[in-house]
């Protein structure tokens, strides 16, 4: 049985009186929490809030239904280690949770790995430049494009793990959480935020441990006092915002 199957099955278990929808948000959430609860300082305000939504959302579920989702993200992990790719996007169309009507799609992966190789000339640029290449997305959903782009770059002999920082937005909550699981599992250096693009009102800011250990925002600091605002944007056409978003361009 493929990983994939074997994930939805661990899923569909855990539904009892639940909605599909709910058990994968409870899931991806509570994956999001605990990845995110290692990067904080122990006790700190944040931390404890965080630990009290995931303890509040592990109440509605059994320690067997649990153990699964337990199991599920090892294998989540163990997909992305085979064959890295956009994971939780893919189950959450294949689950049918999409709502079109709500912008809520994720773009094909062969689709974002096109997309990706269309930039590589600019990131190359960027990292003979300045060392890494800076990329944002807005309208980021479950993070397809970004794993397409580090696979683009060890292609060409680049390393994202130490050559790439990305800043990822998006307003969905499932969506911050499914691309920070995928870039914390692909130790990306990164901060997801959950926020507005529209408004700029910003709701969470979560940095991936890459991003921490690595003193990722010295490097970006230093690098900007020495070049200025120069970073990669990049609007895919996956969103779950339902606004368009179709731009793809260099800002300098």
């Amino acid at each position: 049985m493929s990983g994939y199957r074997e994930i939805v099955k661990l899923l569909a278990a855990s539904t009892g009186a639940k909605r599909m929808s709910e058990v994968f948000d409870d899931f991806v959430e509570m994956a999001a929490l605990a990845l995110r609860n290692a990067v904080d300082i122990r006790g700190s305000d944040s931390w404890e809030a965080r630990e009290r939504q995931y303890l509040q959302i592990a109440g509605g579920y059994s320690r067997t239904e649990l153990n699964r989702f337990a199991h599920a993200l090892a294998l989540v992990t163990t997909e992305m280690q085979r064959d890295p790719c956009d994971v939780l996007g893919r189950l959450y169309m294949e689950l049918e949770l999409g709502n079109e009507r709500l912008g809520q799609f994720y773009t094909p992966y062969d689709v974002a790995q096109l997309m990706a190789k269309m930039e590589m000339d600019t990131v190359v640029e960027q990292v003979e430049r300045s060392g890494f290449a800076e990329v944002y997305e807005p309208a980021c959903g479950a993070g397809g494009l970004m794993i397409a782009l580090s696979e683009a770059m060890l292609e060409s002999g680049l390393n994202s793990q130490t050559q790439l920082h990305v800043t990822a937005e998006d307003i969905a909550p499932q969506a911050t959480h499914m691309i920070y699981v995928h870039l914390t599992l692909l130790h990306i250096p990164a901060v997801v935020r959950r926020c507005n693009v529209l408004t700029l009102e910003t709701f969470e800011t979560w940095p991936t441990l890459a991003h921490v250990l690595g003193n990722w925002s010295q490097k970006r600091r230093v690098a900007r006092a020495i070049e200025g605002s120069r970073r990669l944007i990049i609007a895919s056409p996956q969103k779950t915002t339902g606004e368009p978003a179709d731009a793809l361009e260099l800002k300098r």
